[in-house]
Formats: structure tokens, sequence, C-alpha cells
């Protein structure tokens, strides 16, 4: 059975954009959505099938990233999942704060697809070992 993946942002050309880089890439995993941190939340506790990884955007409607993110690292069920910090954000502040929230990384929207792949499937690589 294919790894998952849950992409949470609330912005469709973020998504459309990530979506057709892991493609490029001949990326087998399996993606699912969620347009904001609550809904990611819903959908962790109530699937069986967890991901293998979490895109989350750090500004999100309704619960943000790193709320999210604390959320998901205080669940039992949850914490073991890698989340890497998906933003456009060049502030410092956010970036610490995340990565003291846990995140396993942090990846910038980068406006180079190219420089946003080779981000991506480095990530890939060391969190999904494959």
């Amino acid at each position: 059975m294919a790894q998952v993946i849950l992409i949470v942002d609330d912005n469709p050309d973020d998504i459309e954009l990530t979506r057709v880089v892991l493609t490029e890439m001949g990326r087998k995993e399996r993606l699912k959505f969620a347009p904001s941190g609550d809904v990611a939340l819903q959908l962790l506790r109530r699937e069986d099938d967890l991901p293998s990884l979490i895109f989350l955007d750090l500004k999100t409607p309704g619960m943000g990233g790193i709320e999210t993110l604390r959320q998901i690292r205080s669940d039992a069920r949850l914490r073991h999942i890698p989340v890497i910090i998906v933003t456009s954000s060049s502030f410092p502040q956010d970036e610490k704060e995340a990565l003291e929230a846990g995140a396993d990384s942090y990846l910038y929207k980068a406006f180079d697809i190219d420089k946003f792949g080779r981000d991506i499937n480095s990530l890939l690589q060391r969190f999904l070992k494959c």
C-alpha cells in the first residue's frame, strides 16, 4: 500500500504546485488534503490509515499551523508523524516558533519550482526513507 502524505493548506495554487512537483518526481504516495488545521485534526483523529508525512502550512484559517502542530505533538497516536511546516514567511521568529513547537523541518514556498522540487525531494528522502 502506498504511503500517504497529508497536505494542510487553504491555497489551491500551493496545493496544485506541490501535487505537480510530486507527480513530476514520479512519487507514488497517495495525497490527502485539508484546508485548515481544524479539518486536518478531525481527519487525523478519525482515520485508521495515518499519513507518513504532513506538509502543514503555517498560516491557515481557523486553527493556524503552530497550534495544529502543538495538537499533533500532544496526541500520542499522532506525535510520531513527521511534520514539515511549509510557508512563504521569511520571518526568523516563525521558523524558530515552529521548530520549538515540534516541527521536523521548515520548507519555504519557493518561487522557483525547480528549487521547491529539490527541497521537497530532499525532505521525502529524509523522512520517508525512499
